[in-house]
């Protein structure tokens, strides 16, 4: 009877931990899907605020060799090894088994190179100039904007009332703020996103037991891309505050100037 009891226990105990490792494995797959989308959504902003060119030609180097974009060299590697061993004419029977293969060859060439970077942000110098011109070009925009208000509410208004409106429309930095937020909010939104399930992610690598290789192999090829997406979000947040540091130092010389003529063409 002891036996029977002590063989049930051990079944049941197996069957926990197949539970267990089934619900962490739904969970890590999950995650993986989750991260995929956050991502996307802050690629989708990386271009946004700085549209590629040449580099879609890399995306689809990347889509060849049936991975995300990403700078790991030896990932770029294994998937390399991977694609080939199933797309070499002497293993594969199809017709475009050649075809494939020197694509595939073309693309790790590409991507193998020291001196190709991952992302639009390879230019440090030109990412700021064009940040900054972006920059630049909406404040003009919400300045032309709110002189037009400016106008039509000075039509009957009192002296004290007009030089409040001045004082208002004089104040550049509110104004820029605006532009900072309508260029890098979603930015900062999506990183904070990403950030966050980083984390969730790490918290989970410490819960796997050492022996679900397999699982932790997954889970950390999943917060390798993430932080490979954080880095060029960083970049680019990085690169913007730089943007909007040299913006305002163009700016507020001549709102100073246009805030001294106006003042003076009142007194």
């Amino acid at each position: 009877m002891c036996g029977i009891r002590t063989e049930l226990k051990i079944k049941i105990g197996l069957y926990s931990a197949l539970k267990r490792k089934d619900r962490a494995r739904s969970r890590i797959a999950a995650m993986a899907r989750k991260a995929l989308v956050l991502e996307n959504d802050l690629d989708t902003e990386i271009s946004h605020i700085l549209p590629k060119n040449a580099e879609n030609d890399l995306k689809a180097y990347f889509s060849v060799l049936g991975i995300r974009p990403t700078s790991d060299k030896e990932r770029i590697r294994r998937a390399y090894i991977s694609n080939a061993k199933k797309s070499h004419p002497d293993v594969n029977s199809l017709a475009n088994a050649e075809e494939t293969m020197k694509k595939l060859n073309e693309a790790y060439a590409a991507l193998s190179k020291s001196d190709i970077r991952l992302n639009n942000l390879n230019n440090e110098k030109e990412s700021v100039i064009r940040i900054e011109n972006t920059a630049l070009e909406l404040y003009a925009k919400l300045r032309t904007s709110d002189y037009e208000r400016l106008v039509g509410m000075a039509r009957g208004a009192s002296l004290n009332e007009f030089v409040g409106l001045v004082d208002d429309f004089c104040d550049w930095n509110k104004r820029f703020e605006k532009v900072k937020k309508a260029i890098t909010g979603n930015l900062d939104k999506r990183l904070k996103s990403l950030q966050k399930h980083n984390e969730r992610c790490m918290r989970e690598l410490k819960k796997l037991d050492r022996e679900d290789l397999k699982d932790i192999y997954a889970l950390q090829n999943c917060i390798n891309d993430i932080k490979d997406a954080l880095q060029k979000g960083y970049a680019l947040r990085s690169y913007a505050d730089t943007a909007f540091s040299e913006a305002a130092q163009r700016i507020m010389p001549l709102e100073a100037e246009q805030k001294r003529r106006l003042l003076s063409a009142i007194h």
